[in-house]
């Protein structure tokens, strides 16, 4: 992949993480290993944190590669909408995980908040599958133009 495309394809891996570390935390409650009380201020910061570093990829998805591509490759409208698609749903879900996770922290009580969760990474793991599918091609369309790759790199570090 090219570079810039590279660091967008590595957001998934910080984000991943994220979640991990989320389910970590719900992992050690759900053993007996700790309680809601002792884990709460891991599980909100860490969907704090994902809520953070999610909405900052999309947006550099959104305001920088996909006018760039829509500009310069021939053929992916369908592809970005499809993506810009997924970004909307997953943002309502992330928005659904924060609320429950709200009422659940304040009440004790995980059933609405594991669903949530559930939900939320039930899409971001079929959008993350596509979207590294989308710049891997995106990569492939633009490995021989270098200078498309360095206005692309300005773009995505702007």
């Amino acid at each position: 992949m090219v570079d810039p495309l590279q660091a967008l394809a590595h957001d998934h891996r910080d984000l991943n993480e994220l979640l991990i570390a989320i389910r970590d935390a719900l992992g050690r409650i759900d053993r007996g290993r700790s309680r809601l009380e002792d884990e709460a201020h891991e599980i909100g910061d860490g969907i704090e944190a994902l809520r953070d570093a999610l909405l900052e990829h999309f947006a550099r998805e959104q305001e920088g590669l996909f006018p760039f591509v829509l500009g310069h490759l021939p053929n992916v409208t369908a592809d970005v909408d499809a993506i810009a698609g997924e970004h909307d749903r997953i943002a309502a879900a992330l928005t659904d995980l924060v609320r429950a996770w709200t009422a659940a922290s304040a009440h004790g009580d995980l059933g609405e908040w594991r669903l949530a969760l559930a939900r939320f990474e039930e899409l971001y793991a079929a959008h993350t599958k596509s979207e590294l599918a989308f710049l891997e091609s995106v990569a492939a369309a633009l490995a021989a133009n270098r200078v498309a790759t360095e206005q692309l790199r300005h773009l995505l570090d702007a």
